[in-house]
């Protein structure tokens, strides 16, 4: 971009005035970045630059509110008249927002950052434990995300290209086809991470559910949190295409077989937009909308099958979206729980892992499923149930993540010859409810109404406060049961955003072993909806559960529910765990006994003592 910020003594008020008070570090640098990027990309900048050039103009006009300096006045005078300070920030943050746009709409028009591998490396190594990672469709690269950071890595040598410090809590949303482009849910704002550098670009503080989707070369989507209807923006070119469909919750964008066309997954709407380019840039018109009628908590990024034709839900088990129609299917696979589903490098089979209950407790299946044909086979991994399997698009082939490494699977391998589904969950073993010992349930009875009489109830059955002494009670229970603590930051599932009207509650499954009775401590940050899952026989005596917001509890029985208030943790070593592990102990005469924590959380196991 030519410069516009000389200082002459005859030159147009405005650039005078621009002179005397240059805008922020922060345009300047954005500048610098967007030069340097259009020189790589031999783009010319000379639009941009006539824009940029009308935008300054427009700072310094708007900032001076009708003062216009003379030719007698010196540079420091001049600085001397222009007093309103907050115009000017206000201005330069959104000169600074505007270069980052164009910025991003030319790396989205760039190469992959790096080419796709003949020969990927067999594994990548992470500084600390990868809680999940982000794989481009049409680069050679992967994005390790960890508890502090962002690590970039070449699929082709498996070198760690930079590590990018995460900063304040913050969730990933997307990641542009060629690599370059991250988008994060962080703080009270939408964050795009420009990756090759390892710097934040950009910073968006009105889209709705901090979300914003990269479609293709072309440019992004998002909600508005005025107007609550999508929006897709041509950034390089500044084009703007309001969307006319209600749908306001977009958890997952993806490409449809049709070219140019993407779909659009909510909750309980979807709908498609067809992408038109023309001399002045990129468009977007709505193509279809659909209701379906039923709502999918789950659309994970980038789920599609290795032909691009389906993008794989997760609802407690598979969903399946048909891209090429919209519509969907949900296979019936109970009595099985399912919580996570992967696509392999066959379009038609689908990693699934989840569990199903037995006599003495719960079993975990690895399964891989036939979308066409409706069969089971169990799946050949051979690791621990801690590691994670997932699909890298651009090199077609899945991965497990386990602890700090990211470990290529040659395949995966059916344990058996794959059988009709339906047929295979007939075979799974059939639990029998099976009665308490007689002597275990009355003492837990009697420990029960005693606590319950104690804290008191309403004629109606609405609890009141408990009174002095109900703690006393509590403590009675805790000497005959186990106290397991549960701590998430979130459930899986959730929805929500600082700032935002919007927070739907996440979901923990809390599964409680035959045993000894069990007090349960569950506690998070964000809403959950704890789903506790006792198998026969399981006795749960209370639940104390607290959060920063407030949360539900459900399949509790006739245990006593203790509302704890703002007390949460979900790591030991933390001011948080201390205050908890006192606020449990000052209620039950315990500590918080076998704890088990996790940033994002969807399934636990607690209980089994003898």
């Amino acid at each position: 971009m030519a410069s516009t910020m000389g200082c002459q003594r005859f030159a147009a008020p405005e650039e005078r005035i621009n002179a005397a008070l240059p805008p922020a570090a922060e345009v300047l640098e954005a500048r610098q970045a967007f030069d340097e990027q259009a020189r790589l990309q031999a783009f010319d900048a000379a639009r941009i630059d006539s824009e940029l050039h009308s935008r300054l103009k427009m700072r310094a006009l708007e900032c001076a509110h009708g003062y216009s300096p003379s030719w007698l006045q010196s540079e420091e005078e001049v600085r001397a008249q222009l007093t309103d300070a907050a115009c000017f920030e206000k201005a330069d943050r959104a000169l600074a927002q505007w270069i980052g746009l164009r910025h991003a709409g030319l790396l989205l028009a760039a190469p992959p950052l790096r080419p796709v591998p003949a020969q990927p490396a067999p594994w990548l190594v992470a500084g600390e434990r990868i809680s999940e990672g982000s794989f481009p469709r049409e680069a050679g690269i992967a994005v390790l995300h960890t508890a502090t950071g962002h690590e970039l890595f070449d699929l082709g040598s498996g070198e760690r290209l930079r590590q990018i410090p995460r900063g304040e809590r913050s969730f990933v949303v997307d990641i542009s086809d060629n690599g370059r482009l991250l988008s994060l849910n962080q703080g009270q704002a939408t964050v795009v991470l420009d990756l090759a550098r390892g710097k934040p670009l950009l910073r968006l503080e009105h889209a709705s559910d901090q979300r914003l989707f990269w479609l293709g070369q072309a440019g992004a989507l998002y909600v508005p949190e005025v107007t609550r209807r999508p929006v897709f923006v041509d950034l390089l070119n500044g084009l703007e295409s309001d969307i006319p469909t209600p749908l306001h919750r977009i958890t997952a964008v993806s490409p449809m077989p049709v070219p140019g066309r993407y779909a659009l997954l909510g909750f309980n709407r979807h709908a498609a937009i067809d992408l038109h380019q023309d001399a002045r840039g990129w468009t977007a018109r709505l193509a279809q909308e659909i209701e379906p009628g039923q709502a999918i908590g789950q659309w994970p990024r980038g789920n599609l099958t290795a032909d691009r034709s389906m993008h794989l839900g997760q609802q407690n088990g598979p969903v399946l979206m048909d891209l090429r129609t919209l519509r969907i299917r949900k296979p019936e696979l109970a009595p099985l729980m399912l919580a996570i589903t992967v696509p392999t490098p066959d379009p038609d089979i689908a990693y699934l892992f989840g569990h199903h209950r037995i006599a003495n407790g719960v079993e975990h299946q690895a399964l891989l499923y036939s979308i066409s044909r409706h069969t089971l086979a169990p799946a050949r991994i051979g690791k621990r149930l801690s590691s994670t399997v997932t699909y890298i698009p651009s090199i077609g082939r899945n991965a497990l993540l386990d602890d700090f490494k990211l470990v290529l699977l040659d395949g995966l391998a059916p344990a058996q010859a794959p059988v009709d589904a339906d047929a295979y969950l007939r075979q799974l073993p059939v639990v029998e409810p099976e009665p308490a010992s007689t002597d275990d349930a009355a003492q837990l009875a009697a420990l029960r109404a005693a606590f319950l009489a104690q804290a008191g109830r309403d004629s109606d059955g609405a609890t009141r406060a408990p009174a002095t002494g109900a703690d006393h009670d509590l403590a009675a229970l805790a000497r005959t049961a186990i106290i397991e603590t549960v701590g998430v930051y979130e459930g899986e599932g959730a929805v929500h955003g600082a700032g935002s009207s919007v927070r739907e509650p996440g979901t923990v499954q809390v599964l409680v072993r035959r045993g000894k009775p069990v007090i349960l401590v569950l506690t998070s940050y964000e809403p959950v909806n704890w789903i506790i899952k006792p198998e026969p026989g399981a006795k749960v005596a209370a639940v104390l559960h607290g959060g920063y917001h407030p949360s539900q509890v459900h399949g509790a029985g006739d245990a006593r529910i203790i509302d704890m208030g703002r007390v949460y943790a979900y790591k030991r070593g933390e001011g948080g765990f201390e205050r908890l592990d006192g606020e449990v102990r000052q209620r039950s005469g315990k500590p918080v006994g076998r704890f088990q924590g996790n940033y994002r959380g969807n399934l636990f196991q607690v209980g089994g003592g003898g």
